[in-house]
């Protein structure tokens, strides 16, 4: 299957929370500097707006015959996604006037999430995907993935009523170096505005909007996330 695209875009107003599915960009955790986007939906800021043209670039990764073993999904799981579409989208720090830049590709290994970070006046790379009840009843996600061993974390916005520039992080323990399955709790996740840690109500699966990567390790330099499937379980 031929290599396809994701979307990518800038932020342009940073009014919403950071991570959301309408108008918001996704900050770092609380100790990289800024925030930012580089998708075809839009973002928000604190105190600026801009718009900027879409830049689209794609990576697509062979699949290594050696570690790619399908496996199925979780009994009682349930497949939130396989990538057999493109709506999952990219999210930089270049809004902030960060530098760091990401490209993706949906291939038949999955999608493939490549990029470098700049700590510079930003420091965050991210990718999300919108859901539309296919959390209902989770109560942790179960990744397939293969990493470089860097800090990836677990983001997901809700609908709930008065917190809606508000996101939730969990870590993505993953070891790196070849294909694994992790499990990430969506219990007891973090709430963070801006990249500040804040008091909120609890992320409610049942109301997710959206979930996705994001890479805010306060690392320069290069980085490489792959996923193969993702199910939601009870």
């Amino acid at each position: 299957m031929p290599s396809r695209p994701l979307l990518a875009a800038i932020a342009i107003a940073f009014a919403a929370a950071c991570g959301s599915s309408e108008t918001e960009a996704t900050e770092a955790p609380a100790d990289p500097a800024s925030t930012s986007s580089t998708t075809t939906s839009t973002t928000t800021a604190p105190t600026t707006s801009s718009t900027v043209a879409p830049e689209v670039s794609t990576t697509t990764v062979a699949p290594d015959a050696s570690t790619t073993t399908t496996l199925g999904a979780t009994p009682a799981c349930v497949r939130v996604t396989d990538f057999d579409d493109t709506t999952w989208f990219i999210v930089n720090d270049g809004v902030m006037g960060g530098r760091s830049s990401a490209d993706g590709a949906v291939d038949e290994v999955g999608l493939t999430w490549t990029g470098t970070i700049v700590t510079a006046g930003g420091g965050f790379s991210s990718i999300r995907g919108p859901v539309d009840g296919e959390l209902d009843g989770a109560t942790s996600l179960t990744m397939r993935v293969r990493t470089d061993g860097r800090r990836y974390e677990l983001l997901a916005d809700d609908a709930t009523r008065g917190q809606a520039r508000v996101t939730h992080y969990a870590p993505i323990d993953a070891i790196g170096g070849d294909w694994e399955e992790v499990i990430v709790s969506l219990v007891g996740m973090e709430p963070r505005i801006f990249g500040s840690l804040v008091t909120a109500e609890p992320f409610v699966p049942d109301l997710a909007t959206q979930i996705g990567v994001i890479l805010a390790d306060g690392v320069d330099g290069e980085f490489e996330f792959e996923i193969d499937w993702i199910d939601a379980c009870p």
